[in-house]
Order: structure tokens, then sequence, then C-alpha cells
């Protein structure tokens, strides 16, 4: 049995308050974000998540790559 979320095809009501609160739930993400990643890519699950994941593996680079502050040299003057 398929479930609203597992369907990517599925559209995000955002005149719905309940429907916006209930993704953002399933999703992971406040409803802002969620309203903002809408305005982005559009209303289908599918776009969304894949657009959330695409963003949380770039951050998780990005995160990666920052240098440790704790490693930093320290200059003496």
């Amino acid at each position: 049995m398929q479930t609203l979320a597992s369907n990517k095809r599925y559209l995000i009501d955002i005149t719905k308050h309940w429907h916006v609160a209930w993704w953002a739930a399933e999703l992971g993400v406040s409803e802002e974000a969620l309203l903002d990643v809408i305005d982005i890519v559009g209303n289908q699950v599918g776009a969304v998540e894949h657009y959330l994941a695409v963003r949380e593996a770039r951050e998780q680079r990005e995160f990666a790559a920052a240098p440790d502050p704790d490693l930093a040299p320290t200059i003496h003057a």
C-alpha cells in the first residue's frame, strides 16, 4: 500500500495550514522552510524532497570542508 508520503507526485496544498504543518513535520523542516522550498521548486512532493536532499548534501559537504577553528594555529605577538 502506498502512503501519501511515498507518493512523489502528490501536491502539497499550501492553502490549508494543516496540510503545510503535516508535510513540514513529515519532511523534517519548519513550515516556513517548506513554504520557501515550495516557492523555489513548486508543490510536488518529489520535487520538494529532492531539493531538500540536495540542500542537505551540499550543507554536509560544506561543513566537512570547513576548517576546525580549534585546530587553527595561534598567533602570539
